[in-house]
Parts: structure tokens; C-alpha cells; sequence
């Protein structure tokens, strides 16, 4: 089970920096230029965007420090206090996941519909 989350963790590692990268494209930064011209609920919808990537990338960093500590020159008392952090921050990632699916549910059926489909296809193309 522990090699499963390390595996997990590198493929965590490496979605994060490509997500990182495609921030960065033309696209990406489309999506938080006129972020003062954006309703209320659009501009926290972002935002959340924002912080579970913080979130994500603060999981992937901890996590390959953890596993590296030795390397890194870390005590082992240091890396334990760096995995009570890394622990502690999963909850909120156990929090974000079920409200956004709610979320994408709820906007779905009201005000964004075909939202489900732009997240698999990539958004419409025009």
C-alpha cells in the first residue's frame, strides 16, 4: 500500500508541474485576466482554483521531501514534523474534493450548463 502512495505522489508531483506549465500558456492566463470584471462567485470560484493548487503543489513539495530527507540533509525529527503538516493539509483536500463535485453538479443544473463537458473537452472553441 505504501509503494502505491509513493507512486501516487510522484504522479501527483508531475500533474502539478504540468499544471504549473499550462498556467503559464496563452489559455491559462486567459482564465485570470479580467479576474475584476468577474461576478462575485466567479472571482471565489478562481480563487478556490488558486488555492487547492497551492494546496496541491504544498502535498507534492512536502511529500517528495519527506521521502527525501536523508538526501536533503533533514533530521529524521524534521521530516516527522513535515509529514504531521502533510497529514494535516490532506484534510482539506478531503474537504475540496466533495464540495467541488457538488459544485460542478449544482452549476450544471442551474446557470453553466454543458459545464461537464467543456472539463472534458477541453472548453468550447471559439
Amino acid at each position: 500500500m505504501w509503494e502505491w502512495h509513493i507512486i501516487l505522489g510522484y504522479a501527483l508531483a508531475a500533474l502539478v508541474v504540468w499544471r504549473i506549465i499550462l498556467f503559464f500558456t496563452e489559455s491559462g492566463k486567459q482564465n485570470y485576466q479580467n479576474l475584476g470584471k468577474e461576478t462575485f462567485h466567479k472571482k471565489m470560484v478562481k480563487l478556490g482554483y488558486i488555492g487547492i493548487y497551492a494546496i496541491l503543489l504544498f502535498m507534492a513539495v512536502s511529500g517528495l521531501v519527506i521521502h527525501f530527507y536523508e538526501a536533503l540533509g533533514l533530521t529524521k525529527d524534521g521530516a516527522h514534523d513535515i509529514k504531521e503538516i502533510h497529514e494535516f493539509v490532506f484534510n482539506a483536500i478531503l474537504i475540496f474534493v466533495p464540495l467541488y463535485i457538488v459544485g460542478v453538479f449544482i452549476a450544471e443544473n442551474q446557470d453553466e450548463k454543458g459545464i461537464l463537458s467543456n472539463m472534458v473537452n477541453g472548453g468550447s472553441k471559439t
